[in-house]
């Protein structure tokens, strides 16, 4: 069931419905039995158990922790520990890895010209696999360093693992905040229901008026490379970040609306990216629950261990104190970023496009980072400034997307063949009326257009202060008509229905 489509949208207005006329105290049930309907018309049966499977051994795992440290039997807690995140993590790798494994062992065997080819997996994920895995490890991590309280009741860690708003896309959450939310009644709340419809109207804007428009021209270009050369292909490759800021904010907006409607309020993932001065800051921006994931429970984790204790020392022994600091860290960001490649698909293009490429420009840019100083003040070039900080989010961008060209072209040989008939120069594409054949015509191109500029000045008023809250402080008549007009615009403008398929999230496939 997606979150855009029709039967969604009344499946969440009757579960809004029930959840607020059941008991305070069964209002958690409610959520739990939406969340687990919601997994039986999403998924088909097989998915749903791994799922349950997931579900089961997180509870009996955690549980199995608590009872050693209770007892002071450390080999329990951890081997309790160890038990959880290799079934959790073991069925992920399964259900979306095996394959690529597969394909690259039989890559290599034919590299070494062994005559046997293994089969090649191809099993059916569950929706949001990637996130749910991310959440569960995250809370049997917690749960053993004592910092998060351990949940006994399967439905309870049930509903943690599975609450179906944030199921499919995330965001990834911690146990210890958002167990008082997910367990703590709620009395309906007028004004936090009213700013979660907003947000919902939102994220179906940028879904399907914004997102789906630029799906098609993105899908034009790309499908013919052969056709569409030189700045067709670099034009493709910005519209497809917008695509899929919009798709996946969009996504998130749904999300926490729909959750901020029954009251609980789900971490943010997205922070107005495309104003980010750096690459780095950019990371900070976009995916902000995985980020802070990845940096938590792997980097923290690689730079507190013996080993990497080890390599400090003999660093600093061997080649000075400078590089006792940086080559630890360095070496730990890039495993963090080949994971954060690998957690995006089981391909090269993946790790390359959205792992090693990123890491090398954050690395390269932090060891350059005093001669770009020098080079600043030699020129004299106001850093403060408006110009200067357009310059840096432009560069940013640019960056970015040629990243994410990796992420949306099927292959590593698909990804450098596309680049490579970028290289003609072609610029009157903007002039001879062409970019009217790429799927779009006039008044499609400028709701699209007129889309895009009201997206980034909301962005960059968010910057400063929340849009809800800056609409919630102007007069009645003027909010109640800014949210008609925004609904009128999804009615009028989306892009939805059975001859067009709006409503799959690219990231749905995680």
């Amino acid at each position: 069931m997606s979150l855009t489509s029709f039967p969604f949208i009344a499946f969440f207005l009757v579960s809004l419905a029930v959840y607020y006329a059941v008991p305070e105290r069964l209002r958690w049930c409610a959520l739990f039995a939406f969340s687990a309907l919601f997994m039986l018309l999403s998924s088909p049966l097989l998915p749903l158990l791994y799922w349950a499977a997931a579900v089961l051994a997180v509870n009996f795992c955690a549980r199995q922790i608590a009872a050693g440290r209770a007892a002071g039997n450390g080999r329990r807690a951890k081997g309790a520990l160890a038990a959880g995140i290799l079934l959790t993590v073991g069925l992920l790798a399964a259900l979306k890895y095996s394959g690529f494994l597969a394909a690259n062992l039989n890559a290599l065997l034919a590299l070494l010209r062994v005559d046997y080819r293994l089969p090649i997996p191809a099993p059916a994920s569950p929706p949001g696999v990637s996130f749910y895995t991310l959440t569960a490890v995250g809370y049997l991590l917690d749960s053993y360093w004592g910092i998060s309280p351990v949940q006994p009741n399967l439905l309870k860690t049930a509903l943690f693992i599975g609450y179906y708003p944030q199921l499919i896309s995330g965001p990834i959450t911690r146990y210890r905040q958002i167990e008082p939310q997910l367990f703590t009644p709620h009395r309906f709340d007028y004004v936090q229901v009213c700013f979660g419809l907003q947000r919902m109207v939102w994220g179906f804007f940028k879904k399907l008026v914004l997102s789906a428009r630029l799906g098609i021209l993105v899908d034009t270009i790309y499908a013919h490379p052969e056709r569409y050369t030189g700045l067709y292909i670099w034009l493709a490759a910005a519209l497809f970040l917008f695509q899929l800021y919009t798709d996946f904010s969009g996504c998130m907006d749904i999300v926490l609306g729909a959750s901020e409607c029954y009251g609980v309020l789900l971490p943010e993932n997205f922070k107005t990216p495309f104003f980010s001065r750096s690459v780095q800051e950019y990371w900070q921006r976009w995916h902000i629950t995985l980020g802070a994931w990845l940096r938590d429970y792997i980097l923290y984790s690689l730079l507190r261990s013996r080993a990497w204790r080890g390599l400090t020392k003999w660093a600093k022994a061997h080649l000075g104190k400078k590089a006792a600091r940086q080559l630890p860290t360095y070496l730990g960001t890039l495993c963090v970023w080949l994971l954060i490649g690998l957690w995006h698909g089981g391909g090269w293009q993946y790790i390359l496009g959205m792992g090693l490429w990123f890491w090398l420009l954050i690395t390269l840019s932090q060891l350059c980072e005093p001669l770009f100083k020098k080079a600043l003040a030699f020129l004299k070039i106001n850093t403060a400034g408006f110009a200067w900080h357009l310059f840096q989010s432009l560069r940013v961008f640019a960056l970015a997307a040629v990243g994410n060209m990796f992420f949306r072209l099927q292959g590593l040989g698909a990804a450098l063949e596309t680049m490579r008939a970028g290289l003609h120069w072609n610029p009157e594409i903007f002039t001879d009326g062409s970019l009217l054949s790429l799927g779009l015509d006039l008044k499609n191109i400028w709701v699209l257009l007129l889309g895009l500029v009201l997206l980034l000045l909301v962005s960059w008023l968010q910057e400063t202060k929340s849009i809800r809250q800056r609409l919630a402080e102007q007069p009645l008549p003027l909010r109640w008509a800014i949210l008609l007009l925004l609904c009128l615009a999804v009615a009028l403008f989306g892009m939805y229905g059975p001859e067009f398929n709006a409503a799959t999230f690219i990231y749905e496939q995680f």
